[in-house]
């Protein structure tokens, strides 16, 4: 059970790096690695392993590499379900799909 928790922690933070508006700065920083929800936690799990913070028992290095997989995939995934379900923030919505529905019909 803690277990499950850490990794959920760490995909939590995982997602408010690339998705909070408090982390903005760090976003506009380098984009392509603070946009990407798989990039961010292979580093926030390597990190957590590595540390011993999340243990798994082979030793710190190849910890670092389990959990910063285990991490990059499951917040990716996370990330996807919850743009599938909540959308993408940064698009425009409703005024561009209008216009995109219209040329399509006239093609």
């Amino acid at each position: 059970m803690t277990g499950l928790l850490l990794l959920s922690a760490l995909i939590g933070m995982t997602l408010i790096v690339v998705r909070g508006t408090i982390f903005r700065w760090l976003q506009q920083l380098w984009p392509a690695l603070f946009g990407c929800s798989q990039c961010v936690g292979a580093w926030v799990g390597a990190t957590a392993g590595a540390s011993g913070l999340v243990s798994m028992g082979h030793g710190r290095i190849v910890d670092g590499v389990i959990v910063g997989a285990a991490t990059s995939f499951l917040a990716m995934a996370a990330d996807a379900v919850l743009l599938k379900l909540l959308g993408d923030p940064n698009e425009k919505t409703n005024s561009a799909a209008p216009a995109v529905a219209s040329e399509e019909k006239k093609s």
